[in-house]
């Protein structure tokens, strides 16, 4: 069965965490020009700065630290920042002013926040968010990169620092007041937890969007009246309006009814109280409420579900609808979106009537499953039936084009566009007796079956840069574009490179497994093995029946869930092959396992 956050691709995996864990950003430096007010004299001890890196939800990623000595790069890279957005740092032997880059994923959306310290901060709390990131560019008063690199920022004082955040923090009393906050809070130092309370909450409704030469904050319930900066700070329309914040706190209540459902069973999917908590027009993937309702609700894996991390981006007061995203996450808190960037899903809601107060979930109102991954495959060659020569291994490395009609809607084909897929893309066309849908290219090795992995050469993989974005368009039976069925895809960090596919760490099936040809049955017990650093998905066998002349009648997939959290792990998994439908015994098969990488990408191996 369909779990709650699942995908199902043509080897049916599940969603996998894909946590962006970018490298720091490199801030490449000219000679310092001195302490200024601010320092120029190291910390005596061994001491620490640490703070709050969160934009609504805590940051996945890490911070680099750049200091103002005469050192080209940041003096500390790859800091963690931890699941409830926490960092600490050791700033010993360090010249203040210190600047900070907390860079990562925020509900999956790739972002680069900025944030300051002084001498005076050592030893104390300095947070990383939009908001520090608004003051130093006002400070910056431009390109903040140009700013830390020619020297000016090693001239940071207390006073200038301070004089930035507090005319930010006047700027933005009027929502800070209406949120309960005080008028004169420190952005930059105060302390708070990345838990929607507090100074989080008023980062889930005021957002910042930052431009070359200045930046708009919008309260998302009072989206009308919005504060656009400067780059020098100054406002050039009125301070934000209080506007009503109750919406958020609506929302927020319908994902702990959720929950709530959930905590220590499963529910009827007929119970009213659930269904009302979505709307009669939801649709995820293709799947309408009733059916969507029956895959969750027949989920073990949802028994203790919880939901961290809600932001609420943003919200229409006129159509009465926002756009939310979260982390789904088991009950031991391992991630139930699988393959999705930063483990964040992403829904809209409504508004069940004006003024009601009642938020229903809407899905992500897509027609189909749609997920554009990268995929490195080894191939290791076990049977002469399937493949020759015997015990050769080959690699493939390239995109996992994942098309999925799961709620079994009039849909033909889809073509995926993109850096690296051919000019004119990539079409998938849909598969007889499958949900799937596959590159139109049989692949003879496994009598005529298909596949939804288009493999790159090094030339092609050069065009993929970091969050390349790739377009899927979906068209019907008759070969027309469907309306409102065009979607974009962002994959974190581009193929491997062919040359690098055998150095790679895979998940294995260890022992257990036997030669499916001609076998009418079995039960097979095989053991299995995750590299630290992938992340456990699916264990499947395929078994397939072809006819005296080579005709296929009759493919059958059997899959074991293999979930790991990231650590090594190794296990023992059953599965149970039936007899054919059209009698007799099974021609032959083999064996796959797939795992998911830190950036959400596929890693699988094959046993044919």
């Amino acid at each position: 069965m369909q779990s709650f956050f699942s995908a199902l691709p043509c080897s049916r995996t599940l969603r996998q965490l894909g946590s962006i864990a970018c490298a720091a950003l490199l801030l490449a430096a000219c000679s310092s020009s001195g302490g200024g007010g601010g320092g120029g004299t190291p910390p005596a001890a061994s001491v620490t700065i640490s703070g709050t890196a969160a934009a609504g939800a805590p940051v996945v990623g890490f911070v680099a630290v750049r200091d103002s000595s005469a050192n080209p790069q940041p003096v500390r890279t790859n800091i963690p920042i931890e699941a409830n957005g926490h960092y600490s740092v050791d700033v010993t032997g360090l010249t203040a002013p210190f600047a900070f880059l907390a860079s990562g994923t925020v509900g999956g959306k790739a972002v680069s926040l900025y944030s300051a310290a002084t001498q005076a901060d050592v030893g104390r709390t300095i947070n990383i968010t939009p908001f520090t990131d608004l003051i130093i560019r006002n400070i910056a008063a431009g390109a903040v990169d140009a700013y830390i690199n020619n020297g000016a920022f090693t001239g940071l004082t207390p006073a200038e620092l301070d004089a930035q955040r507090v005319a930010l923090t006047n700027q933005l009393a009027p929502a800070l007041t209406a949120m309960g906050l005080s008028s004169s809070i420190d952005l930059l130092r105060a302390t708070f937890n990345a838990d929607s309370t507090g100074l989080d909450r008023f980062m889930d409704v005021v957002k910042v969007s930052t431009t070359p030469t200045g930046a708009t904050i919008t309260n998302i319930l009072d989206a009308a009246n919005q504060l656009i900066l400067d780059t020098a700070g100054v406002p050039t329309s009125p301070p934000l309006g209080t506007g009503g914040l109750s919406s958020v706190d609506q929302i927020a209540q319908t994902f702990q009814q959720i929950a709530a459902f959930f905590a220590t069973g499963l529910p009827d999917p007929a119970n009213q109280a659930l269904v009302a908590l979505f709307s009669n027009t939801f649709l995820e993937d293709g799947e309408n409420r009733s059916a969507f309702l029956t895959d969750i609700t027949t989920d073990p894996t949802l028994i203790g579900l919880k939901i961290s991390n809600l932001v609420v981006d943003s919200v229409d007061t006129t159509a009465r609808t926002a756009q939310v995203h979260f982390t789904p996450q088991d009950a031991a808190g391992l991630c139930l979106a699988h393959d999705v960037v930063g483990c964040s899903l992403s829904w809209q809601m409504i508004e069940n009537g004006i003024g009601s107060g009642v938020w229903q979930i809407a899905g992500n109102r897509r027609i189909a499953r749609v997920s554009v991954r990268t995929h490195a495959t080894r191939n290791i060659c076990a049977s002469n039936t399937n493949c020759q020569p015997v015990g050769t291994t080959t690699y493939a490395t390239g995109l996992s084009l994942n098309i999925n009609n799961e709620g079994l809607q009039s849909i033909g084909s889809a073509v995926v566009t993109g850096p690296g897929l051919p000019n004119g893309g990539v079409t998938l066309t849909a598969q007889v007796n499958f949900t799937w849908f596959a590159i139109s290219n049989p692949l003879p090795s496994c009598q005529g079956c298909t596949t939804d992995f288009f493999t790159m050469t090094d030339q092609q993989i050069a065009l993929v840069v970091p969050n390349s974005t790739y377009t899927v368009q979906l068209f019907d039976l008759s070969g027309t574009p469907i309306s409102g069925a065009t979607y974009t895809e962002v994959v974190p960090v581009p193929p491997v490179l062919n040359a690098a596919l055998p150095t790679m760490a895979y998940p294995s099936i260890t022992s257990g497994t036997q030669n499916l040809a001609g076998i009418p049955t079995a039960t097979l017990t095989p053991s299995w093995n995750i590299p630290a650093g992938l992340f456990g998905d699916i264990l499947s066998v395929f078994v397939f029946q072809t006819d005296l002349v080579g005709q296929n009648l009759q493919n059958l997939n059997v899959r074991a869930d293999v979930r790991t959290n990231g650590t090594a792990t190794s296990g023992t998994s059953t599965l149970v092959i039936p007899a054919p439908t059209t009698g007799g015994s099974w021609t032959n098969g083999g064996y796959s396992i797939h795992a998911w990488d830190q950036y959400t990408g596929v890693v699988s191996t094959h046993y044919q």
